[in-house]
């Protein structure tokens, strides 16, 4: 039993010296909140005699009006606009988790939403690349075969400018042939004689 009521005055003392570390950084403002694990009474007053107006929720945001450092009380308005007293090691600074859930859950929702408009992007961008290389094998084959063509059709020309070559000398050796065969047969002919020349 005696264990029993230290272990509960060690905690109240804990809860004490917590309080008091987080009341001496209380400041009249908007910025503050209950708790999140518990809901605590707001008074009337700074001190647990006075009256209860009602309970205020875990998370709920409250302006701080006055604060009580003997009674270890600070004075508050709810979000209903109530105005009392609270226990001051229930008051923090900290934004609730009912408060961060749904900002929370709308960044979480514009961060899938941004994932997936980068995932659409990066697949438009690998589709594109793949195009292009597409491309590139097509132009590259189609660069070589013209190369090709190009070394066929220059073989092409090169071999019938051969040809046409081999062509005329053999035309004008066969000419030159003929010519001196002509002139050789001229010269051999008989000529003819003159037949007044004959008369006398």
């Amino acid at each position: 039993m005696i264990r029993k009521w230290l272990a509960v005055a060690l905690f109240a003392c804990s809860c004490q010296a917590l309080a008091l570390q987080e009341s001496d950084t209380l400041e009249a403002s908007s910025s503050h909140y209950i708790r999140d694990d518990l809901f605590i009474f707001l008074h009337t007053g700074p001190g647990r005699n006075y009256r209860i107006l009602g309970s205020v929720e875990a998370g709920t945001p409250i302006t701080v009006l006055d604060r009580d450092a003997d009674a270890e009380f600070t004075q508050v308005t709810d979000d209903e606009g109530r105005k009392g007293w609270v226990e001051s090691k229930y008051v923090t600074t900290e934004m609730s988790q009912a408060e961060k859930l749904p900002m929370l859950s709308e960044q979480l929702a514009q961060s899938q939403t941004s994932l997936q408009t980068t995932q659409r992007e990066n697949a438009n961008l690998r589709q594109q690349l793949n195009d292009a290389r597409q491309q590139i094998t097509q132009l590259t084959t189609d660069t070589e075969q013209q190369s090709n063509d190009i070394k066929r059709l220059s073989a092409q020309v090169e071999s019938a400018d051969r040809d046409e070559l081999v062509t005329w000398f053999t035309r004008g050796g066969m000419v030159a042939g003929i010519g001196i065969l002509l002139g050789v047969l001229i010269t051999y002919m008989p000529k003819k004689r003159n037949r007044s020349k004959e008369w006398m």
